[in-house]
């Protein structure tokens, strides 16, 4: 860029800024007003994202490569088992490495001593099988070898009680010990997990009903969910289509990648989530266009005989609408900033006070500052349409 293009530029900019801040108190209003639409669109993509990312934190944590469930599970929170003898099977095939069986259920929560019950997720594995990625897991589960011993979230939520190591509850009417602990979450189903052997979750849930149904778990041959390690090098995909084709048709087999994309489907779709927090999003958005439009359009009027001159000494109505342009990238810079702050600690608000997954990720930063640079620019160019066949004669003579 020539030294001319460069001075024509910051040239503009400084106008396009001058128009602004000349009237103080309006550009801080404009300024306020973008910056909530800003935090509107942050806090309905950041409880969409916390709802969808916190439903599906358990299934990232399993240490799997495909997963097993009953055909009938269409998502993980529906209680179809299937026999673990299919997962015999699949370990027969050429690529698979080891086969886990995984128990998961609902029970009842009771801090020892307490009256108030809740319920609470509970897994339930052989200790000695890397059910789970985390290294603070599997550096813990062997204590579950100890009868009646749990596993706790750290992150359950405060109702449960202190969930720490050396404490006592009652799951489902059975007196358990707390061994340890790990960070999980809480999600749309359960404010809170623990994690225990197959021995004790047998013993525990053969003669308590538990999970939605209220059902039984008389055997561990009924498994809920099979988690699958593959050779290195295996294709993932193909061998997916391969157990799919040979197994018994009661089951099916997905990548975890597919599971997971399975999973958030369901809820974006199904729970309503992705159409309400989507609403609140586009509310935000509209709110920031009719906003910008105003003070740009009201902005423009005020400035009309400095746009004339612009006109009178040959200026095109391209030159101007690049002004106007500037004008709403620096309102959209400057507005998305102050939401942006804002947004960041109601995240950590968020998640600090219900336990649920809400970040502020690189991707979300990404589609609000691209929301805001557009809202801003629509806006602007709208408006600037009273530009349109700008006379600077008209502008004088106040005939508009």
């Amino acid at each position: 860029m020539s030294s001319k293009s460069i001075r024509v530029v910051l040239f503009k900019l400084s106008l396009a800024w001058r128009n602004l801040s000349q009237r103080r108190s309006q550009f801080l209003t404009a300024l306020a007003a973008i910056s909530f639409a800003v935090f509107l669109m942050f806090s309905q993509i950041g409880f969409q994202n916390a709802m969808l990312d916190s439903n599906v934190a358990f299934l990232r944590a399993f240490n799997a490569d495909l997963v097993m469930v009953n055909k009938r599970r269409y998502v993980s929170l529906i209680e179809e088992t299937f026999d673990q003898n299919r997962l015999y099977q699949a370990r027969g095939f050429e690529g698979v490495d080891a086969a886990y069986p995984l128990y998961i259920t609902m029970g009842s929560w009771r801090t020892y001593g307490s009256r108030n019950e809740r319920p609470i997720r509970v897994f339930g594995f052989r200790p000695d099988h890397p059910v789970f990625r985390s290294p603070e897991i599997q550096a813990q589960q062997r204590a579950l070898t100890k009868p009646n011993t749990v596993l706790s979230d750290r992150k359950s939520r405060k109702e449960y009680g202190a969930l720490q190591p050396g404490g006592t509850g009652e799951l489902s009417s059975v007196k358990v010990n707390i061994v340890g602990t790990f960070e999980m979450g809480a999600d749309f189903v359960t404010d809170g997990n623990l994690m225990m052997s197959d021995q004790s979750f047998l013993k525990i849930f053969a003669a308590q009903p538990s999970g939605f149904e209220a059902k039984l778990r008389p055997s561990l041959q009924a498994v809920d969910m099979g988690l699958l390690k593959v050779a290195a090098g295996t294709d993932r995909d193909q061998l997916e289509s391969v157990l799919n084709q040979s197994l018994p048709p009661d089951v099916v087999v997905y990548t975890q990648p597919h599971f997971l994309a399975k999973e958030l489907t369901y809820w974006t779709q199904a729970s309503g989530i992705g159409a309400i927090f989507g609403l609140g999003t586009i509310i935000g958005f509209l709110v920031g266009i009719v906003v910008v439009y105003n003070i740009i359009y009201t902005n423009i009027a005020d400035n009309l005989p400095q746009y004339g001159t612009l006109r009178a000494i040959g200026h095109s109505t391209f030159y101007l609408f690049n002004i106007v342009l500037l004008q709403s990238i620096i309102l959209a810079v400057l507005g998305f900033f102050p939401g942006f702050c804002l947004s960041a600690l109601f995240y950590q608000m968020i998640a600090s006070a219900t336990g649920l997954i809400c970040e502020m990720t690189s991707g979300t930063v990404s589609l609000v500052l691209g929301l805001t640079l557009f809202m801003c620019i629509a806006s602007g160019l709208f408006a600037a349409r009273k530009l349109q066949g700008l006379d600077p004669a008209d502008v004088y003579s106040q005939k508009f």
